[in-house]
């Protein structure tokens, strides 16, 4: 199941994309992650082990600061990878 999530608090200009992106795959998740224009980092997990990666995201990295992730939606889309978007 492939859900959208919005992440919020210091997660932009910090690394927080390829920190995502070097734990998806560590834990073998598809998907994608990008930054929106609001200061926020989209996150799209393709997974039905949701809750594994979103608890390492809520940690962050050594410079990112997570306020709050709101699961937003669940979409019928596949991914055969993990990626950065610009």
């Amino acid at each position: 199941m492939t859900k959208k999530y919005i992440v919020y608090g210091r997660v932009q200009g910090v690394g927080f994309r390829y920190f995502v992106q070097e734990l998806a795959k560590k834990l073998k998740f598809n998907g994608r992650v990008k930054n929106l224009f609001d200061g926020s980092v989209e996150v799209v997990i393709d997974s039905s082990r949701h809750e594994e990666i979103l608890k390492e995201i809520k940690k962050g990295n050594f410079f990112s600061h997570v306020d709050e992730i709101k699961e937003i939606e669940t979409l019928e889309t596949t991914y055969e990878d993990f990626k950065v978007l610009y």
